[in-house]
């Protein structure tokens, strides 16, 4: 997926760039070098119960990406969790939504 990601990423820019080119009337680029920052991999969720959303969340999203949301409501997290099975095609179970968001919940908690 990550690589996926940057491939778009890169043809994106080149695109940009190309068009930039011919409407510049194909003058020279200057092309300069940027630096960014990446955050690291996370790990893996700890604490009890935490079995369901290490083998269902961490398949897209470090555990540090989920620790760095703002707090949410259980409410909010099954809307979360219902979006991301529903809307981006992760392969969590119906029946799981309930127990994720709980466990993501009580991640906030501690």
């Amino acid at each position: 997926m990550k690589h996926l990601s940057l491939a778009v990423a890169s043809l994106v820019m080149l695109t940009g760039a190309a068009g930039a080119w011919a409407a510049s009337g194909g003058s020279k680029i200057n092309w300069q070098s940027e630096s960014v920052t990446v955050p690291g991999p996370g790990s893996f969720f700890k604490g009890p119960n935490v079995e369901i959303i290490n083998s269902n969340c961490l398949m897209c999203h470090s555990a540090g990406f989920v620790e760095r949301q703002p707090t949410m409501s259980l409410a909010s997290w099954t809307v979360e969790v219902t979006k991301m099975q529903k809307a981006f095609g992760a392969p969590i179970a119906s029946a799981d939504i309930p127990t994720i968001a709980q466990a993501l919940f009580s991640q906030q908690a501690k």
